[in-house]
């Protein structure tokens, strides 16, 4: 699967993706789904600020692991994305109205 932007949320499982370059987003909440223990994920705005990143716990078992963030009720603008690191699985980030 590619990256691909559906219905006000972008599902990403492609590391170095540049999404949405010098747009202004407004980032609700992200959802990461890793294909394993120990699997990282680091989401750059467009200046290479880290807006969201984790590392799944090797204390959680099986395929599937998840993990979300809620960028509270009014969410967190960025210019742009880069989803910088995915080891594997697939990251939804949910967008909100400018």
């Amino acid at each position: 699967m590619a990256n691909e932007l559906l219905n006000g949320r972008y599902v990403l499982d492609t590391a170095e993706s540049v999404v949405a370059a010098g747009t202004a987003l407004r980032l609700a909440s992200v959802w990461f789904t890793g294909a394993a223990n120990e699997d990282d994920c680091i989401l750059h705005d467009g200046n290479g600020k880290v807006v969201w990143s984790c590392k799944l716990g090797t204390l959680l078992t099986g395929i599937g692991n998840q993990v979300g963030h809620n960028f509270g009720k009014d969410g967190t603008v960025v210019d742009g994305l880069d989803l910088d690191t995915i080891d594997g699985g697939i990251l939804i980030v949910y967008l909100a109205k400018l």
